[in-house]
């Protein structure tokens, strides 16, 4: 009977070995590509992170100013309509944060199929949503939204409210902005996984960067270590 249960414990335990065994070997992500450096590839990266992680802290400001305008209204009876206005033209701001979520493989896939791809696979797939999907549908929209905010600017555009805000081509220019910065971390993205395609995911074939021109040196990776706690 204990040797019944000591066989199921031990299958139990394989299956689980089985399952939590490396899950990042599923997915392109960046736990095992945290520790390769690409020049070019972190200098862009670099650009969006400083951007968005200090425009994250306006989230706080949208808190503080909803809180504001809920006290006025409910209690004072006295909300301003500028203060509504304020409010989701912060929001805008949150359109800064798909280009974070890029550099962080954040974003939601759909990976029934793609986790069972070979890891040089699942970076050919990168390669091809980015080069046909991602930055086409980028360029569309940047072109667009350009001409829009420009529209604004030339109209000098305001709050249709009497007591708004003016200056609405300031709201709008959040969009190009945001879409330059999901451009920017796009082609981070594809220059990482296409060098890493180039070299293999152990880089054996890579040099150690003291030779070949400037330009070659910003493509060429190395492997960082980092400094364990």
């Amino acid at each position: 009977m204990s040797n019944n249960s000591e066989k199921r414990s031990s299958n139990n335990q394989n299956d689980v070995d089985h399952i939590t065994d490396n899950p990042e070997d599923h997915f392109p992500g960046h736990h095992q590509d945290d520790n390769i450096h690409i020049p070019i590839s972190s200098f862009l990266t670099s650009i969006v992170t400083s951007i968005t992680t200090k425009t994250a802290w306006i989230n706080m400001l949208v808190m503080l100013t909803i809180l504001i305008q809920v006290t006025l209204r409910y209690g004072f009876h006295a909300g301003e309509a500028w203060v509504d206005e304020l409010i989701w033209h912060l929001y805008a701001f949150f359109m800064f944060g798909l280009s974070y979520a890029i550099t962080t493989d954040a974003h939601i896939r759909v990976d029934i199929m793609h986790m069972k791809f070979s890891r040089r696979k699942q970076r050919i797939i990168e390669v091809l949503g980015i080069l046909f999907l991602i930055m086409p549908f980028t360029i569309i929209i940047l072109h667009h939204s350009i001409e829009w905010v420009h529209h604004s600017f030339v109209a000098n555009e305001f709050s249709e409210n009497t007591t708004g805000l003016p200056y609405r081509w300031v709201v709008k220019s959040l969009l190009p902005i945001s879409l330059a910065l999901i451009f920017i971390a796009s082609l981070s993205e594809l220059i990482k996984n296409f060098v890493i395609l180039i070299y293999g995911e152990d880089l054996k074939n890579a040099d150690s960067g003291d030779g070949g021109s400037a330009i070659g040196r910003l493509f060429t990776p190395t492997i960082t270590k980092h400094k364990e706690n």
